[in-house]
């Protein structure tokens, strides 16, 4: 229970209650304790219900086991006046935050943009460090320097805390929800809630800008927002007929409750530009504050983890090879480091067609001579022309000075004829199975190209190609889905589909911590003609078309 925040939420309700009979406590510091000590352990821990098998939600987790002592922290800095003491106080939370932070970089950059939902989530986590930033800049005194009052100061933290963390990750939740109804009909499509998704990301910094500006600004960014969140409210009270029993009422409740603290805040916005003063700051901070914090999103909070819905998928959850490389690569540091598995033969890339047989893909569908390429590659001639394209050609002889000292991913602007070998890996230095280096090199200058750990994994169903290129201090993966082309033909894909559930992709490794790059590649591969083959290998950056490389093979015989 502690692990998924339950347990840390618990005790946090006590000590709020014991706290507040103790010391004067405002609605602001409320507001801000309870997020601390209630709404934050709660909310990572639905992130992060995986954390077993991904390293980015490993380190949620832990974060989260230890946030009772920080919260700790950041409530006393709300007790003591503004000042050294309660900077430092103030810090420690500061530096909390920071660490989910990092725990939400971590699962974006794992992963990329795409789920949506996960986006939403994983920027949600990032927001909190803003938070804390601002309440270290209220304890601290700064405030002073700053063009704003204490109020503002302060009321900017708890926006940070509320509007930008805990409405972000209960709408990535519900794009969870909606992803998992939309596996099994078509009717709730992923377009409308990519345009929410987004809104809900960039609201909080459009509502931080209007009150910067001031009007007119003030009042389009806040238009905005709200129309924002009356759609989400909308939606949940249309979707709640989905639900069973206390969930059902209570998405209805939590969307009630955020329409009525929208409806005040605007309220009050019309009467600051009509100089009518309907609403004070003190009734505001009375209503809209408490209910939203007490209400709408402890009861939202409470409804998601009860609902409790899945990822599409646990992103980078895939075997890594532990071989890394120092310095200079080339094709013989498989020999040098004593990767090598003696006494073993491999004669092509894959052993048996078979294990990439799914829903999805049919390895019976290929053309013999594509199954014999990968099975019996060191009996095939390889040509190769490798095109680098526009503007990243001006950029190649930088990228090849770098790769030529570097022996790895070694591409020329040239046409040459490639020779290979393939030589088997000791299985268990690698920490994958059956692994097997295909050693590319220039046939007529001996200059290495590529240096590839090939190797496949199999999860949620699907076998891939897991291909590993060792670099000083990492490795790169290249995570290849084999897709199924008329005619027998086959394309091996890193380009992420779009349902966005598998683990293709394009990845670096530091450490323990796997992050995706902005890179994809893709193999097409026909038939010629009988015992000859065409491959095409292109690149991309950013989706922007790198570098291209047609291959020509034939058979030896």
């Amino acid at each position: 229970m502690g692990a998924n925040g339950g347990l840390n939420a618990v005790v946090g309700i006590l000590f709020i209650c014991v706290w507040g009979s103790v010391f004067h406590v405002t609605i602001i510091d409320a507001a801000l304790a309870f997020a601390f000590f209630v709404l934050v352990p709660l909310l990572i821990g639905e992130v992060c219900h995986d954390a077993d098998v991904n390293r980015a939600e490993q380190w949620l987790q832990n974060v989260n086991v230890c946030s009772l002592p920080f919260a700790g922290a950041g409530t006393i800095s709300l007790t003591l006046l503004p000042g050294q003491e309660a900077f430092w106080w103030a810090l420690l939370w500061f530096i909390y935050t920071l660490l989910i932070a990092i725990g939400g970089a971590m699962r974006l950059l794992g992963r990329g943009w795409k789920p949506v939902e996960e986006a939403v989530i994983d920027v949600g986590l990032m927001y909190i460090s803003i938070g804390g930033l601002w309440l270290l800049l209220y304890q601290s005194e700064a405030a002073l320097w700053l063009p704003y009052s204490d109020v503002i100061v302060q009321l900017t933290a708890v926006h940070f805390h509320y509007a930008a963390f805990v409405i972000p990750l209960v709408v990535g939740f519900y794009g969870r929800w909606r992803a998992e109804m939309n596996r099994d009909s078509t009717a709730m499509t992923e377009q409308p809630f990519t345009y929410l998704g987004v809104g809900i990301i960039i609201g909080p910094f459009l509502v931080a800008l209007g009150l910067h500006q001031g009007q007119p600004v003030e009042m389009v960014a806040v238009g905005v927002y709200t129309c924002l969140v009356v759609w989400l409210c909308t939606w949940w009270i249309w979707n709640s007929v989905y639900f069973r029993g206390w969930a059902q009422w209570g998405l209805q409740l939590s969307s009630g409750l955020l329409l009525l603290t929208i409806g005040l805040a605007a309220v009050y916005g019309m009467g600051l530009m009509t100089e009518s003063h309907w609403l004070s700051i003190s009734e505001m901070l009375r209503w809209h504050g408490a209910v939203n914090a007490f209400g709408f999103s402890f009861l939202s909070v409470l409804i998601w983890r009860n609902v409790h819905p899945i990822k599409r998928h646990v992103f980078t959850a895939f075997p890594v090879s532990q071989l890394r490389g120092s310095g200079y690569i080339g094709n013989h540091i498989i020999y040098k480091q004593k990767w090598d598995a003696q006494h073993q033969v491999r004669h092509g890339l894959v052993d048996d067609w078979g294990v990439f047989q799914s829903e999805y893909f049919s390895p019976d569908a290929l053309h013999r001579d594509i199954r014999d390429f990968y099975m019996y590659t060191t009996r095939y001639h390889m040509t190769a022309d490798i095109q680098w394209e526009k503007p990243f050609h001006m950029l190649h002889p930088l990228i090849a000075k770098m790769t030529t000292k570097m022996g790895q991913v070694n591409l020329p602007a040239d046409k040459m004829a490639m020779e290979g070998d393939i030589t088997p890996i000791n299985d268990h230095k690698d920490g994958r199975g059956n692994v097997r280096a295909w050693l590319r090199k220039n046939k007529a200058t001996g200059d290495p190209i590529f240096t590839a750990l090939y190797a496949t994994h199999h999860h949620a169903g699907e076998t891939y190609m897991n291909i590993a290129l060792p670099f000083p201090l990492g490795v790169m993966t290249g995570v290849l889905r084999p897709i199924n082309q008329k005619g027998g033909n086959l394309v091996l894909s890193s380009y992420k589909r779009k349902k966005a559930n598998g683990d293709e992709g394009i990845y670096f490794t530091l450490g323990d911590w796997t992050f995706r790059l902005l890179l994809n590649e893709s193999f097409h591969v026909e038939l010629e003609d009988e015992g000859r083959l065409t491959a095409r290998q292109t690149m991309t950056f950013f989706g922007l078309p790198l570098v291209k490389i047609d291959y020509h093979l034939v058979h030896k015989d």
